[in-house]
């Protein structure tokens, strides 16, 4: 099988371009810029056209010539500033329903879009979310990723849906990357009252997902929640980074509501993300045989030691 990967030059999708080589597949990696070094033999370089441009729909046929399967990664991660939401649906929402268009009118069989957690919640919610949640998405980016979602689907209704939560593994960006700084401190840090948990995800179990979909006829035409496993508090992800390269935790406990109040105070805009709750139920592919090939630890020690 040829599988088309977009956004290959990224962070995520370096790492499917090679865990997917890796199990057999015959990759096209397709991306805006000149992409570093590829695995050999298996996987051949494309240029990914601009999403928010014009004629998306030709461009992408082109693309597509001699495709069987289509993985799309490639889109904004986040709303940089500035960025006006109509550039973000057109590059998250619009050219995702140009590409399942143009895979539809080639025959292509198997479409993966590679979706977010933030497509139906804000930062935090209350309960853990199953793929049957009403979306309420808070921002540019989860409102654009569900339109990506509903677009992806009026095209092509057998396609698949992923939705990670914020991923880790070595070359992870934002806030991961952020936290991975903090835990490369020396200092003692006061997150133990921090009793937020959350769903993470590593890039390798990422690329076991989208691997195992594409070999399952019964995920067609599915929406997918994804999860390392048990979700874990700011706390012990920097504890499971210190501890890959051999440090104690240094996570110092101080009470839950002096440390809320504290975080709510000097940085208001992660305050959903280091107190409060993301939990995502991923029953349902778990139900169909998937397991996570390493552990959140694992991940974790792998970001850290990148």
């Amino acid at each position: 099988m040829t599988i088309l990967v977009t956004g290959a030059g990224g962070f995520l999708g370096a790492a499917l371009v090679e865990a997917l080589a890796a199990r057999g597949f015959a990759v096209r990696a397709a991306a805006r810029s000149p992409l570093p070094a590829l695995p050999a033999g298996r996987v051949s370089p494309a240029t990914l056209p601009d999403l928010a441009g014009s004629g998306l729909d030709d461009r992408f046929s082109a693309l597509l010539e001699g495709v069987e399967a289509v993985v799309h990664a490639a889109g904004l991660a986040h709303r940089p500033a500035g960025l006006d939401e109509t550039v973000m649906q057109a590059v998250n929402a619009h050219a995702s329903a140009s590409l399942a268009r143009a895979a539809r009118r080639r025959g292509v069989g198997r479409f993966v879009l590679i979706s977010s957690s933030r497509a139906v919640s804000g930062p935090s919610s209350p309960h853990p979310l199953t793929e049957t949640a009403t979306p309420a998405p808070s921002d540019a980016y989860g409102r654009s990723k569900l339109a990506a979602e509903r677009t992806v689907r009026e095209e092509l209704p057998e396609a698949i849906i992923l939705r990670p939560p914020v991923l880790h593994g070595a070359g992870a960006k934002g806030n991961m990357a952020r936290l991975a700084r903090l835990a490369r401190s020396p200092l003692p840090l006061p997150f133990g009252g921090l009793a937020g948990r959350r769903s993470i995800l590593s890039d390798a179990n990422v690329a076991e997902a989208v691997a195992f979909v594409l070999a399952r006829p019964d995920a067609a035409g599915r929406t997918f929640h994804l999860a390392d496993g048990d979700p874990l508090t700011v706390g012990q992800m920097i504890g499971a980074m210190r501890q890959a390269v051999g440090r104690p935790p240094g996570i110092v406990g101080l009470p839950a509501a002096l440390t809320e109040r504290l975080v709510t105070r000097l940085a208001p805009a992660l305050a959903d993300q280091l107190c409060r709750d993301l939990i995502l139920d991923d029953a349902a592919i778990r139900a169909l045989g998937w397991r996570p090939v390493e552990s959140s630890a694992a991940g974790l020690g792998r970001m850290m030691r990148g």
